[in-house]
């Protein structure tokens, strides 16, 4: 049995867990778990429940509450759900601490807002790419992190 925390996925800065791993945490085959997303109405289906990256069919905590499964898979099921829960607020911790880590002074953002204001926006974003060299904080690495990598925490 695979432990919970080994197939969670942040895809789309989003926590998953894909159709094939949950199948194996909760002893199914991988094809019914499909057929339980089909079965949804799709007056119920958002686009946060389930998506499809890599050719892998991947569920948010919301998807897996829609799918049905049998009262014995429940238990696990929660288990699961809280699991994704916990790596989720986990890596918005994480995120939001390197964006507070990179984030100026005070003084430096009515730097910019007074440089915004007089129209000398090239002169604020030069600034802005120099505090960011300072600080080693590379603005698109905290958006795109996790992206299409696989379980790298």
């Amino acid at each position: 049995m695979k432990k919970i925390e080994s197939v969670l996925q942040i895809k789309g800065g989003m926590a998953v867990v894909s159709a094939e791993d949950l199948a194996v945490l909760l002893g199914r085959k991988h094809l019914s778990i499909i057929r339980a997303i089909d079965a949804i109405p799709a007056e119920y289906l958002t686009k946060d429940m389930f998506f499809v990256a890599d050719g892998e069919v991947l569920l948010s905590q919301s998807g897996i509450c829609m799918i049905d499964v049998s009262s014995r898979h429940l238990r696990m099921r929660r288990r699961i759900m809280l699991a994704l829960s916990i790596f989720d607020a986990e890596y918005r911790e994480a995120r939001w601490a390197e964006f507070r880590a990179a984030t100026p002074p005070r003084i430096i953002i009515k730097l910019f807002s007074w440089l915004n204001d007089a129209g000398l926006n090239p002169l604020a974003l030069v600034l802005f790419k120099l505090i960011c060299h300072f600080k080693k904080y590379n603005p698109s690495k905290t958006v795109n992190i996790h992206k299409s990598a696989k379980n790298e925490q």
